[in-house]
């Protein structure tokens, strides 16, 4: 297959089947089952602890499932007994691991150098391929600086060209963004996205960061526990959550004692323990004297700050704190103001579309 200009390497889809992993009495990964499609960025999101590193070192073959437990294949290939070296995978570690006594070119070239003879690319291939790969970072000029010249985001960016110089059949990120302070963090998140845009390589990343996830993967994987919890885009995942530890996971959520009288009838949201949860968008607020429905409440906190407006009111059945997110343009019109006295309820129905898992 011919690859266009604009793409360094051949689409390659992965599948992991059934893998489980332990660690003496520590369960990893129970019977994980997982498939990324080629061409797609895909994120693996979930607490600490949840499997998600172990389930991305075992695709790379840093680490191996339990023996009789799983298979790992790119496209229709088993390489689950294939050495990371030949397994044609890019790998990006949170810390970069650049080698500080090499410039940045030297470091994108490192896994053409050391490639055996037979195997290594005329030098005069190898100096194209660097150029190529610093232009689409975007540190053409930068070539000749050594590692400790540049920023945190630029040393993490030469660390995926690196990955990339040996034209891997997929990319796999540990927590790539995860040294980086919270700003760099957010421009890199869009020029991941436009990078992968553009190279169109089968990416697969872990991390604890929801905006992160949310924000570039065309796919979310939800873990927890040693299993998946969840597969969607970052809209299915969040908007219709199908299970109970993914609604409480992603974003902020309210956890309402009942009775709850700002409940529409019969609204199919998770339930645990006599509490609902609810998304703090998804709460209308309303004054108390409005002729709606609604669990009364008093106003105790306002932050307008940014773009939108967030409210605390305190309920007056003595059951708790609920916080409420709405426009700033919307608090204008209502005229709110710490003690208040407002009312609550559910902003509108669930989509009939939602699951239903009330427990």
């Amino acid at each position: 297959m011919e690859v266009p200009p604009n793409r360094l390497t051949a689409l390659m889809s992965i599948r992991a089947d059934n893998i489980t992993k332990t660690f003496g009495d520590y369960t990893a990964l129970d019977a994980v089952s997982l498939s990324v499609p080629d061409g797609k960025l895909v994120a693996l999101l979930g607490p600490s602890g949840s499997g998600k590193t172990t389930l991305l070192r075992i695709i790379a073959g840093l680490e191996f499932a339990d023996a009789g437990n799983g298979r790992i294949y790119f496209d229709e290939e088993d390489v689950t007994d294939v050495s990371p070296g030949r397994r044609g995978v890019g790998f990006v570690f949170q810390h970069y691991a650049l080698f500080r006594h090499m410039t940045v070119a030297e470091n994108i070239a490192f896994g053409l150098n050391v490639r055996r003879r037979s195997a290594r690319p005329p030098r005069a291939a190898i100096k194209a391929r660097v150029c190529e790969l610093l232009k689409l970072i975007q540190l053409e000029d930068h070539a000749s600086r050594y590692p400790s010249q540049l920023s945190g985001g630029q040393r993490q960016r030469v660390a995926l060209a690196r990955a990339l110089a040996v034209q891997p059949k997929v990319l796999l990120l540990d927590e790539p963004f995860g040294a980086l302070d919270a700003k760099v963090r957010r421009d890199l998140r869009r020029w991941l996205r436009n990078f992968h845009d553009e190279t169109q390589i089968t990416t697969l990343f872990v991390t604890h960061d929801q905006d992160e996830a949310l924000e570039i993967a065309d796919e979310v994987v939800v873990m927890n526990n040693a299993h998946v919890e969840q597969v969607g885009t970052p809209q299915e995942v969040y908007d219709r959550p199908t299970t109970l530890f993914v609604h409480k996971f992603l974003g902020n959520v309210n956890r309402i004692a009942l009775p709850w009288r700002g409940l529409f009838a019969g609204a199919p949201l998770p339930v645990e323990d006599g509490y609902v949860f609810v998304r703090p968008h998804d709460i209308e607020l309303v004054h108390l004297n409005s002729d709606l429905d609604g669990d009364p409440a008093c106003v105790t906190d306002i932050h307008a700050a940014g773009p939108v407006a967030k409210i605390a009111a305190r309920r007056l059945d003595g059951l708790g704190i609920i916080d409420i997110e709405i426009s700033r343009a919307n608090l204008a019109l209502l005229r709110l103001r710490e003690g208040d006295d407002v009312l609550l309820r559910l902003r509108r129905p669930p989509s009939p579309s939602t699951v239903d898992y009330t427990i």
